[in-house]
């Protein structure tokens, strides 16, 4: 009885977590497709809402090294529901934004509120979750843990499309309530652990944080301003400053922020290297299926999130077998299996992407691909980052955990945009090749594919001089141009997955059933089994 007890209880704790994190995954998308109602209600311009989609972003990946850090030091519970408290106050400040002069600032700042909660949260979440799981049956809570709270970001813009029916600021209340439930259940479930009272390094912190912002924003810019413009360069030169300055203090004290030794243990940085290419994948797939469902399959918003949901079908199964044979067999065979079931799934992906119909029956016949896609990533995603915060000790659960986000983070920023660049440059050419096919003169299609990847033209405007029929014949071009875009695309994320297969073949082989440890600064060496 006392073991069904105890059973139910980490499950209702795995339930309340999953409500906290979940907020924060759906955060990410609800607010992109509710932008466009944001700006109206508020009178914001382009820059400023572009700012708000932002700013969460890169306060969550600013944060997150201190939340794991915050998380180790000051226990995972107090933490935890410092987080949730930071993100609901977020989310309350975000709705209550009122129109007028402030409303931009007010709202960026908000976001960044939000944000921080987040970076609070996700470490804490995780430290809860694995010091209350035995080892064994670590990597399929993990894994649940993973997959649900992923999965809740295709739910995003079914729930963003519902809400601003109402008012778009229900975008943001609606996680008041789901905050007060999810901090309810951690203040009564969780566990109590001491605060181990460890020195923050604070300097470090905010160096982390500067380097983390100037690598990420240009990465987002990029696209938009150039590669080249000597805004982006200077941005990426001084956050590569940053981090050198970054590493040399972490080396040199002895309470770093994060421990860079853990880097140095080959299968650890083999773990985090697998986690920043699979996000590389699992963060963008989102943003181009539901652009892809809208564009080329002419799908509504919610419709076009169900292409979300079938890769998310096949991720959240995979997820629960790759655990099972991640604590039979070791990280390295299920990045090895995943890594291949994904290049294949995105590689027939990319043989239907560009030569199918429009609408619902369209749909479905990707479906299958999509699902054999979401398998591959779901099946290696969870036990990565799991096999980082089993090469730690307990007292560095947290800043494993703020390691892992952290690539996660860096590896969805790089793979959107490179991914992004790609897609333009194939989208752009598709439609001037289209137009030209059609008889328009190469230096008019030229200028109108440049017109409209801009994003000038998205409702027909810089249209208007054109005929109805011409109109319609530029209008088929660019779903037909942004569909053969996602063949090159499609490729380019099964080459990714094929790149694990690689980093599989290099760990070192087991040596006795138990991976060695990524050895921190406040630990003695564990006798590893592994090289």
């Amino acid at each position: 009885m006392a073991k069904d007890g105890t059973a139910r209880r980490s499950s209702a704790m795995l339930g309340g977590l999953i409500v906290a994190v979940s907020m924060t995954t759906i955060d990410q998308t609800i607010v992109s497709v509710s932008s466009q109602t944001v700006q109206s209600g508020l009178g914001l311009n382009a820059s400023a809402i572009e700012w708000v989609v932002n700013a969460y972003l890169l306060a969550a990946a600013a944060v997150f090294p201190l939340g794991g850090k915050l998380a180790d030091s000051w226990g995972y519970r107090r933490v935890m529901l410092a987080g949730i408290a930071v993100f609901a106050a977020g989310s309350l400040l975000c709705g209550a934004t009122p129109a007028g002069p402030a409303a931009s600032v007010w709202m960026i700042s908000s976001r960044v509120v939000q944000g921080a909660g987040s970076a609070l949260m996700f470490p804490a979440a995780v430290g809860i979750l694995v010091s209350g799981s035995a080892r064994e049956g670590r990597a399929k809570a993990m894994a649940l843990f993973f997959a649900i709270t992923g999965a809740m970001t295709s739910i995003g813009p079914v729930a963003g499309a519902w809400l601003i029916a109402y008012s778009w600021r229900w975008v943001f209340f609606i996680n008041l309530p789901l905050a007060l439930v999810s901090f309810l259940m951690v203040l009564l479930l969780a566990d109590r652990d001491g605060a181990r009272g460890d020195r923050i390094d604070w300097r470090g912190a905010a160096v982390s944080a500067a380097a983390m912002v100037l690598f990420i924003l240009p990465l987002k810019r990029g696209g938009q301003d150039g590669w080249t413009d000597p805004r982006i360069l200077a941005s990426f030169a001084a956050s590569l400053l940053l981090f050198a300055w970054f590493f040399a203090m972490e080396r040199r004290t002895s309470r770093p922020l994060v421990d860079t030794r853990m880097l140095a243990h080959r299968p650890f940085a083999l773990s985090a290297l697998a986690t920043l290419v699979a996000s590389a994948v699992f963060i963008p797939i989102m943003y181009f299926l539901s652009v892809y469902g809208q564009l080329s399959l002419g799908l509504a918003v919610g419709r076009s999130s169900l292409l979300i949901l079938g890769f998310f079908a096949g991720f959240m199964i995979a997820a629960q077998v790759g655990a099972r044979l991640f604590d039979r067999r070791g990280i390295a065979a299920v990045l090895a299996v995943g890594g291949a079931m994904g290049a294949v799934g995105f590689y027939l992906l990319s043989r239907r992407a560009g030569g199918l119909a429009s609408g619902v029956p369209a749909m479905a016949d990707l479906m299958p691909f999509l699902a054999l896609a979401g398998a591959g990533i779901g099946f290696m995603f969870s036990p990565a980052a799991t096999d980082m915060v089993n090469r730690v000790a307990e007292a560095a659960y947290g800043e494993a955990t703020s390691i892992s986000q952290t690539m996660k983070n860096l590896g969805g920023a790089l793979g959107m945009a490179a991914l992004s660049s790609l897609s333009l440059a194939r989208f752009a050419h598709g439609i001037s090749e289209g137009l030209t096919d059609y008889g328009v003169s190469p230096s008019r299609a030229r200028h109108l594919a440049a017109h409209i990847t801009s994003g000038q033209a998205s409702s027909g405007e810089g249209l208007n001089g054109l005929a109805p029929a011409v109109r319609r014949t530029v209008m088929d071009t660019v779903r037909e141009a942004y569909a053969g875009s996602m063949h090159g695309v499609f490729l380019a994320m099964g080459a990714a997955c094929l790149s694990l297969v690689l980093i599989a073949a290099l760990y070192p082989r087991v040596r006795g059933g138990r991976p060695a440890r990524a050895r921190a600064h406040h630990e003695p060496a564990s006798p590893g089994s592994e090289g």
